[in-house]
């Protein structure tokens, strides 16, 4: 029973000085931050004079590189007049004009001035299913779609669908010195085609006149409503209207006169949307400067001269730590 209890007793000695050791552990560890801090702040001079110099040195570097940093833009299309794939071809041609570095078809072509640099050009549908199963469209097709069709960043879809979508995502990468002006000449190369004005027009006129001839038909159906709406002056006149059902129907065209009006409303939604082949939907004078830290000179410098400082203190410490090891050890 003695030896049970002094066994015991030995147990909780030992959890005791575990507990104390392990607590010993811990505050030496923030005794150590707390030295290491109170010795950073006491330099505050020497931080205070090489962050000075690291931003005098930041702000002559970026007098001298004056920003290079890339601006990135991402412009949602509208694509009008099944122009889809042309538009497709026109960026095809204007990236080999990247590749071959030809900066009078830049000039010459997209009026841009000196500094205005296109870097990279790219464009991708807004895929809506909804728009390609409303046509009519064969099984091989619907496979094709389907076996090209990838979601999120890998977008793939055969040139064959570029036409059936409205919307298009182009993202540009430019130089420094573009602004939103210089999209807007890029948008512009598109509408000043040729071929694009010729669809514009031809569409234009198309639906102008299918809104023409509508108004003209509703207001013969609203002057038909209106003469024949007393059932004595239908009696008197059923012989002189001519009707393919030869009955007269005032619901149905009611019906025909609403469909009309809604197919107008449509159509001068489409116009509006229709002034250009291509059509920018969102605000493009934000155009984004893509930096990393390191371009912005004045704070990296300093930060970096900062960083240089700890790590050496850390390591002269490190040495004279392992230095003072080295002679007790050899005392010994």
């Amino acid at each position: 029973m003695t030896n049970d209890k002094k066994s015991a007793e030995n147990e909780e000695i030992d959890i005791s000085i575990l507990l104390e050791k392990i607590k010993n552990f811990f505050l030496n560890i923030v005794l150590g931050i707390f030295i290491n801090i109170k010795e950073l702040v006491s330099a505050w001079k020497t931080l205070s004079v090489i962050i000075i110099f690291g931003t005098i040195v930041g702000g002559i570097s970026e007098k001298f590189t004056e920003t290079d940093a890339s601006k990135d833009a991402s412009v949602l299309l509208r694509i009008n007049f099944d122009a889809g794939n042309y538009v497709y071809d026109a960026i095809n041609l204007i990236n080999q004009k990247i590749e071959a570095e030809d900066n009078q078809f830049f000039i010459n072509e997209m009026r841009f001035n000196e500094g205005e640099i296109l870097e990279e050009i790219s464009i991708k549908p807004i895929i809506d299913l909804k728009d390609i199963l409303k046509d009519e469209i064969n099984v091989n097709q619907i496979k094709t779609l389907f076996d090209n069709l990838e979601f999120e960043d890998n977008l793939a879809m055969t040139k064959g669908f570029v036409s059936d979508y409205e919307y298009h995502v182009l993202n540009l990468k430019m130089s420094s010195f573009a602004t939103s002006a210089s999209v807007g000449k890029i948008i512009e190369y598109f509408n000043k085609n040729p071929l694009f004005i010729g669809l514009k027009e031809r569409q234009l006129q198309s639906i102008t006149s299918t809104i023409f001839n509508n108004e003209q038909t509703i207001k013969q159906i609203d002057r038909l409503i209106e003469k024949y709406s007393s059932s004595e002056n239908f009696a008197k006149n059923t012989s002189q209207l001519y009707i393919d059902s030869k009955t007269y129907l005032p619901n149905e065209i009611i019906k025909i006169k609403i469909q009309l009006e809604e197919q107008n409303e449509e159509l001068k939604g489409e116009r509006i949307l229709s002034a250009e082949t291509v059509m920018v939907i969102n605000d493009t004078s934000l155009l984004v400067q893509q930096e990393a830290l390191s371009d912005n000179k004045m704070i990296y410098y300093p930060a970096l001269l900062v960083l240089a400082f700890i790590l050496a203190a850390c390591v002269l410490k490190l040495y004279k730590y392992l230095e003072k090891l080295e002679k007790k050890s050899s005392k010994n």
